[in-house]
């Protein structure tokens, strides 16, 4: 055991040793490590390498799910070296792996990882485009930082709009607002 409460590599490596030879697997190899980049991920398999890692930070809060997350992602390896790549992730072939092992085949994992997820702060987005909208029909005009279509606030017609787009930019701005109808309409000609 490490000083989280965690087993160390080699301990787990054998465990899922002795899970493949009670499956019945032959070829054994797997890769087992811990990744500190997954955030609210228990586990996960790559079914193709034969490895596996799990999540340091999320087990060591539940250390008595150690073994069911290495036996879940164990029986995705298995399942795949066993029955082949065209069967679903966590169909009957891997359910029957997962009670084979003495587990319920619960598909995700119920620890607490709100307090784990990783705080993103908001930012505006900036737009770097004005576009000029205006009605085909009446001749309404919006300038927007993003193209909005359906009915006209002046005439109601749906969809029936002109749209230049300019440079996000004082001076865009401007030169949009300057444009006659003709002009407009001159784009699309």
């Amino acid at each position: 055991m490490t000083e989280a409460g965690l087993p160390t590599l080699e301990e787990l490596q054998q465990r899922a040793a002795a899970l493949f030879a009670q499956w019945r697997v032959l070829d054994t190899a797997v890769e087992i490590a811990w990744n500190g980049r997954l955030s609210t991920t228990a586990g996960r398999a790559f079914v193709r390498s034969g490895r596996i890692e799990l999540n340091p930070k999320l087990l060591a809060e539940a250390c008595d799910q150690v073994e069911v997350v290495l036996i879940h992602e164990a029986a995705h390896v298995a399942a795949f070296r066993l029955f082949g790549e065209h069967i679903p992730a966590h169909g009957r072939h891997w359910r029957s792996l997962m009670r084979i092992a003495g587990q319920q085949p619960e598909i995700t994992h119920k620890l607490p990882v709100e307090h784990l997820r990783r705080k993103k702060p908001k930012r505006k987005r900036r737009s770097l485009s004005l576009y000029l909208r205006m009605c085909g029909s009446c001749g309404e005009r919006v300038v927007l930082e993003q193209v909005r279509y359906g009915r006209c606030g002046g005439c109601s017609s749906r969809d029936n709009y002109l749209v230049v787009k300019t440079q996000a930019s004082a001076a865009g701005r401007r030169a949009l607002l300057r444009m006659s109808d003709g002009q407009v309409r001159a784009h699309f000609s």
